[in-house]
């Protein structure tokens, strides 16, 4: 069962998810990951964070800087962040937690239907590792 972006009102519910499929290169500071909280009804993208692509887990640190990053840039809570099942993000669930935010762990192929443009629009602007 997929996740309906009409089922939920604006910023009633966000998406945590990767940006990229493979690394970002950089010259300076090696390869990172992106990663992004979406608005599942509007798609709207309210923060991101680049992770060093051999750290398997966010920081709790920058997990915090994630979520407030969000919530600064729309004044307001979700009630709900949906994770991919795949990835453990205790990190951030922990910190979401702690906001009164309930996360939703959730099969990936749920959530690439909603990220898919995001995902293909930073694809397209930034240089991509080999696979």
């Amino acid at each position: 069962m997929s996740i309906d972006p009409q089922n939920y009102s604006e910023n009633e519910a966000w998406i945590l998810f990767q940006l990229n499929d493979r690394p970002v290169q950089t010259q300076a500071d090696g390869d990172f990951h992106a990663l992004a909280i979406m608005d599942v009804s509007s798609g709207l993208i309210h923060g991101m964070e680049l992770l060093p692509s051999g750290i398997g887990e966010i920081s709790e640190f920058d997990a915090k800087k994630l979520l407030n990053q969000a919530e600064a840039r729309v004044s307001i809570r979700p009630k709900y962040l949906f994770v991919d099942a795949l990835h453990e993000h205790s990190r951030i669930k922990r910190a979401a937690t702690v906001l009164g935010i309930k996360t939703v762990s959730e099969e990936g192929k749920h959530l690439d239907t909603i990220t898919e443009e995001a995902r293909a629009g930073f694809s397209a602007r930034f240089t991509m590792g080999p696979r």
